[in-house]
């Protein structure tokens, strides 16, 4: 299918909008699927918007690619939960691994890059292998996100259709949602959850970065503790390269030298 040109994309989004179909979830992904084709995409981790997103896609678009990224360093339990749900959903899921897995990349860049450079290493084991499904050379133009507004500050702002730029589409079915929307949706579909999140983790991400953090209501609390990161850069990859963290250089030996 060709690409979508940016003039049709723009009026597409403000026909959409104007029709409110950017704040209701299923009549968004029908939306996307129609206009988009074979250009879309969806992404999860499986978090629990990214399950009831998942859960209105197999039912509205049943054969779109489901990509998760698995970066080497998730918990065993994500691995395992992403087989139960290819089983149980019967959902088109696609694990999709960087250019350096698992020994190739602990030999480029030791055994503790999470912690000496965790946004490197996000870089190089998601952001990558994320990004080059799109572009010129990529398969696709566009992905639907679990993103929601009330999830943090960095996310404030989302909006349901979101135009990237070099005609690249960002759909965020939940943008507008609540916690107690998703927890509500959940509960009356009964959708299989990640155990993580009956072990106290309030957000599921690498292995490394991601912690328990008990009774919190915050729904990104636990991921890269004790840092000021917030995000791992999926929502942000369509940067000019300038922008993006960098192998080597003044800021990469610095962060070398002092213990994080």
């Amino acid at each position: 299918m060709a690409r979508i040109d940016q003039a049709t994309l723009e009026q597409a989004t403000f026909a959409a909008r104007e029709e409110g179909i950017d704040r209701e979830p299923e009549r968004l992904i029908r939306w996307a699927g129609d206009l988009l084709g074979e250009n879309l995409m969806m992404s999860t981790a499986f978090g629990k918007s990214g399950m009831c997103i998942l859960h209105m896609v197999k039912d509205v678009c049943p054969e779109l690619p489901v990509y998760f990224i698995d970066t080497g360093f998730h918990f065993k339990e994500t691995l395992e939960f992403l087989d139960e749900l290819r089983d149980l959903w019967k959902v088109n899921l696609v694990a999709r691994k960087p250019t350096l897995f698992g020994v190739e990349f602990v030999k480029k860049f030791g055994d503790n890059l999470y912690e000496t450079d965790p946004d490197l290493c996000c870089h190089k084991n998601k952001v990558e292998p994320f990004r080059e499904l799109f572009g010129e050379e990529g398969e696709y133009q566009a992905w639907i996100a679990g993103v929601r507004r009330d999830q943090s500050s960095t996310r404030a702002q989302a909006e349901g259709i979101e135009l990237m730029g070099g005609n690249l589409v960002k759909i965020q079915p939940l943008a507008f949602w609540t916690k107690d929307l998703v927890d509500e949706y959940t509960k009356k579909h009964d959708l299989p959850q990640h155990p993580l999140f009956s072990m106290g983790y309030n957000s599921i991400g690498c292995e490394p970065c991601t912690s328990a953090c008990g009774d919190s209501d915050d729904e990104r609390a636990g991921r890269w503790a004790g840092k000021a990161k917030t995000e791992c850069g999926l929502h942000t990859f369509w940067q000019s390269k300038e922008n993006q963290p960098q192998e080597g250089g003044d800021d990469a030996e610095e962060k070398a030298e002092k213990p994080s």
